[in-house]
Order: structure tokens, then sequence, then C-alpha cells
């Protein structure tokens, strides 16, 4: 009887707890925005990121953040770098020299510039790349912030930047003020990924089942700009 008894408890305990699970699994909804796949793309088989125009956007919008903001994207040491799940087996800062000074002079290019060099030709991209690269370049060297062309930046993109990397001195307003500008956009899974699931803001005080309250519900899972850090 005591076995059957334990047997049944244990059933019990079972099913609550897997019912608890069900009740936790909350979706919401979010609007996949032009540049989606620069975050969720894989870069190396991506086709937007390798059009002119969207990389003259990305980097103007980048130019306007700071690109020294986002160098902790790029995982280096000094014979190798990473940089979104991509890993190169070369020097970064040499890398990027090398690539400027290798631009158009086929006589001078080795066989990886002249591949690299040559796909981006076909891809008709070769030039963005090169001012990309250039300026870059001037911007380690010259130690200053570049001018930006503001008929290219994307607004969306460049506010979604300061959410994620303008991280210093958080305090509960900038989180309330960054949950509704994701909620503007219609973010609304990244809204509830910057309230729960976000270890830079875990310890701030905040009515966040207030604000989640807000948020519109889905039935589906969708992919975030704003991912989970804290698993």
């Amino acid at each position: 009887m005591n076995k059957l008894l334990t047997i049944s408890l244990l059933i019990f305990l079972f099913l609550s707890c897997k019912n608890d699970k069900k009740s936790e699994l909350e979706f919401y909804a979010e609007n996949q925005t032009s540049f989606f796949d620069l975050r969720n793309g894989n870069w190396t088989k991506n086709s937007w990121i390798r059009k002119p125009e969207n990389l003259k956007m990305v980097h103007e919008s980048f130019k306007k953040f700071g690109y020294d903001k986002l160098e902790n994207l790029i995982f280096k040491s000094e014979n190798e770098f990473l940089i979104q799940g991509i890993y190169i087996k070369r020097n970064f800062e040499n890398l990027m020299d090398s690539l400027e000074l290798t631009y158009d002079k086929p006589e001078i290019q080795t066989k990886y510039y002249a591949e690299f060099w040559n796909r981006r030709k076909a891809e008709k991209n070769d030039s963005i790349v090169y001012e990309i690269i250039r300026e870059f370049n001037s911007l380690k060297s010259d130690n200053k912030r570049l001018n930006f062309e503001n008929q290219f930046v994307n607004d969306t993109l460049v506010d979604l930047l300061k959410i994620e990397f303008d991280n210093y001195n958080l305090n509960s307003e900038k989180l309330k003020s960054d949950f509704y500008t994701l909620k503007k956009y219609g973010l609304h899974q990244s809204a509830y990924n910057l309230l729960y699931e976000r270890a830079e803001y875990s310890e701030l005080e905040l009515d966040r089942e207030k604000l989640k309250r807000e948020l519109k519900k889905t039935t589906e899972f969708e992919q975030p700009w704003l991912i989970d850090n804290e698993k």
C-alpha cells in the first residue's frame, strides 16, 4: 500500500511539474526587421549582407553608433580572430591592412587576397567592401570617430545597438525606456528578453510583471533580435 502511494505521489509530482513547465512557455510577437539576417543569419551563406546597399546601410549605421563600442564582437588573439561564429586564422589588424593595400592591385596579391577580392567582384560589392575596410583602418590609425552619411543610416538599427551595447551606468529608467523602444518597433519577444533574460539588467528593480502584460502574445516562438544571454 505504501509503495502504491509513493508511486502515485511521484506520478502526481511529475505531472504537476510538466504542467507548470508548459504554463511557463509564453511566446511574444516579434517583427522581422529589414536587417533581421544581420543578427540571425549565417554570414558565410547570407545573400542579404552581400548586397552593396545593405553593406552601406550597416556601415553608416555602425559609424553613427560608434565602431569602438562594437569592438568586443571580435574575439582576437595574436594570429587568429572570431567574428559572428566565423573563425579566421590570421592577425586581424594585419589582415585589414593587407586587404586595403591589395585592392585593385593584382600584381601584389597573393592567392588569399586575389581570391578574396575576386569573390567580392563576383558579388559586385568590392567597392563598398573596400570603402568599409579603408574607413575602418583610418578609424584605428587616426583614433577618432568617423563621419557618417545620415541618408544611409537605419535609425532602428542604431536604436537597437544602443539598447544592447550602450550598457554603462544602467538603471531602471533606461531599462524601462529600452523596453518601450523595443515594443514600439514590434519586437515583443525582445522586450520580454530584456525584462527576464538579460544578465546586465537582472539586478535592476522594476515592475516587470506589469510591463509584461503590455506585450502581445503569440502561439509560436519567433526568433528575437535581442537574444537571451542568461542560458
